[in-house]
């Protein structure tokens, strides 16, 4: 694995932890009050609720790695196969967060946003390979929609974090990737880590 690898590997992962912190947070503050529940209960819940923080920050580092390699395929110009398959590792990992999610909350609502906003990014990066400014504006513009999708979702069933916050984290997560692609591209390395 060469420097720069390594570089985006860290960050990746710096960014994957901040997302599953955040989104851990939201899950405790959605719990019920400890007096309205026996202690074994609580227990179960708590336990419940950390298995998932923990799944998260797994999954969700997972999930940063797994879209830098297929940026960094695209930009590369890495066989159909090779992108396939990097592709199919992250299509299958975004599946995985939805489902995590929807263990706890009971729904599935939230697969098919969080596998679109996975297409756009993609397609975003793809875009940026070609240079072409009018598809890198249409798949961020769809992108911003569905990750608007997920934090709608994420509000309705923990009502106590706000869209909107959770709008801006996802973003500034997107924004972050997105600049790292056209850096990458670039041959700005340095500024792609």
């Amino acid at each position: 694995m060469n420097t720069n690898s390594k570089i985006l590997t860290v960050v990746a992962i710096v960014v994957a932890l901040g997302i599953g912190a955040l989104i851990g947070s939201m899950i405790g503050m959605n719990k019920t009050d400890s007096t309205q529940m026996s202690s074994e209960t609580n227990q179960s819940a708590d336990s419940a609720a950390a298995k998932l923080r923990v799944d998260l920050n797994n999954l969700l580092r997972e999930h940063v790695s797994s879209s830098l390699t297929v940026t960094r395929s695209i930009a590369d110009g890495a066989s159909e196969d090779k992108l396939a398959g990097a592709k199919a590792a992250q299509t299958a990992n975004a599946v995985a967060i939805a489902t995590a999610v929807g263990s706890i909350y009971g729904q599935d609502a939230i697969t098919p946003p969080f596998v679109e906003h996975i297409t756009q990014s993609n397609n975003y990066a793809m875009a940026v390979k070609e240079g072409n400014m009018a598809k890198q504006e249409s798949s961020l513009a769809a992108l911003r929609v569905e990750l608007r999708k997920v934090a709608d979702i994420f509000n309705s069933v923990i009502p106590s974090v706000s869209s909107d916050s959770l709008y801006e984290a996802l973003s500034a997560h997107e924004d972050l990737l997105n600049q790292a692609a056209v850096e990458y591209q670039n041959g700005n390395f340095q500024k792609a880590y």
